[in-house]
Order: structure tokens, then C-alpha cells, then sequence
């Protein structure tokens, strides 16, 4: 089949929908497990506006509004992302701000519909390709465009830096450490790590120590999860 690229979420209102008869027996957690799933390869934002549009394309008559079916309803996909969290089906964790993450779980659950329904496909026929090799930079290397300057004034802005100097640090959480690192819950723990230590670098080359206070309690409280 001929593929076609999914590069922003523009991309998303070509996506086709699938055979009603293909997923109508199908969770709507699973369902949104598979284009979670997608998104993020992608690599598009998994808000909940994102989520519920790409379900929506590809699952019309489970993600449509009641009367209005040519229409996301937003609140549904938010009620399966709520049950998608650890203390229910266990397959996602979320928040408002940053978006939908797949656990181990949930991508087991992605990958087992994607067997059974194969990669979306656009409204032209073409299956929806990922390009990864163009535009992720070499691992172990510093993308060119990415100054020290830069990473340091990012870290600054999160979220977690802000828990931080509130003395809130306490309350901060693995999708708080994620959001920080601009990775996914499912990321290799190597890639993690080597992000978090491609920050502290950036930090103790521009000389702020306050940053690299902060990513080495950032480092210490998030141990276990990082190694994981």
C-alpha cells in the first residue's frame, strides 16, 4: 500500500475512518490506546483536543456527538482518558496542561489493535506513514540548533523547575519529570537519562547553579523511574 506522512495535526482531518463493523466490539480505552499510540508516533501534541479529533476520523460512530455526528464529542474521549489512568484500566497517565502518555501497558494494547486493524489510513487510500530518521537528531549528539542558553531557559519554564521553587517539589510526579525531558512514558529509560544528563551539561556550561541544584534532585527523586 502507498503511504502517505502525517506531519502535524492538520494531517488529522485526512485520516479516514474505518469500517464501523471493524471496531464497533472494541473498548473505547483500546480504541483511544491506538490513537494515543499514533499521535505519538507522529509525534504530534496528545492533547485532549488532538486525542478526540484523531478518534473521531478514524472511529466516527463511537467518538461522534450524540445528533451531531459529524462531530467529535470531547467529553467522551476525556472519559475514556480518565479511564485509562492507573487507577482504573491502568493503561495512560494525563494531564490538562501536557497531554495523554501510554504505559507499558497501554502500548501493549495499541500494538494488539493494530494487528487486528492494521495503521490508519487517509481519505486518498494511503496508509499513514512514520518518518522518524529526518527529523530526530542522532542520539549521544547535541542537535545543532538546541544552545546551551536555550535548554537552560526551557528548564526554567517547566512546570517541574516551578514545583521546585515553590517548594512544592514534593508534590512533583514522573509526568511532571516528563514534560521536563519532552519524552513519553513508554521512551527507553537510556534516552531519559541521557537527557537529563544533556541538560545538566547545558547547565553547568553556561554556570547556573540553580539549575544544576535542581536536576540533581531532579535526578536523586526520580531515580527508580528513571532506571526502571
Amino acid at each position: 500500500m502507498a503511504t502517505a506522512t502525517i506531519r502535524d495535526r492538520k494531517d488529522l482531518l485526512r485520516l479516514r475512518a474505518f469500517e464501523r463493523d471493524s471496531y464497533k466490539d472494541y473498548a473505547l480505552t483500546m480504541l483511544t490506546a491506538y490513537v494515543v499510540h499514533w499521535l505519538q508516533r507522529w509525534e504530534i501534541p496528545t492533547s485532549l483536543e488532538n486525542v478526540a479529533v484523531a478518534s473521531h476520523r478514524m472511529f466516527p460512530v463511537k467518538f461522534g456527538m450524540v445528533g451531531w455526528s459529524d462531530f467529535p464529542d470531547v467529553n467522551r474521549t476525556n472519559r475514556s482518558v480518565l479511564q485509562m489512568r492507573p487507577k482504573y484500566r491502568n493503561l495512560a497517565t494525563s494531564a490538562s496542561d501536557k497531554g495523554v502518555f501510554l504505559n507499558q501497558r497501554g502500548v501493549e494494547e495499541a500494538v494488539a489493535l493494530i494487528g487486528k486493524l492494521g495503521p490508519p489510513v487517509t481519505a486518498a487510500g494511503r496508509a499513514a506513514a512514520v518518518v522518524e530518521e529526518e527529523v530526530r537528531p542522532e542520539i549521544g549528539k547535541r542537535a545543532r540548533s538546541i544552545h546551551p542558553e536555550a535548554a537552560v531557559e526551557a528548564v526554567r519554564r517547566s512546570y517541574l523547575f516551578e514545583v521546585y521553587t515553590t517548594s512544592r517539589f514534593d508534590e512533583a510526579e514522573a509526568i511532571d519529570l516528563i514534560g521536563l525531558l519532552d519524552v513519553y512514558d513508554h521512551t527507553p529509560s537510556k534516552e531519559k537519562q541521557h537527557r537529563l544528563r544533556r541538560l545538566m551539561e547545558s547547565a553547568k556550561e553556561v554556570k547556573d547553579g540553580e539549575v544544576v541544584e535542581f536536576l540533581e534532585k531532579v535526578q536523586a527523586r526520580f531515580h527508580r523511574y528513571l532506571h526502571k
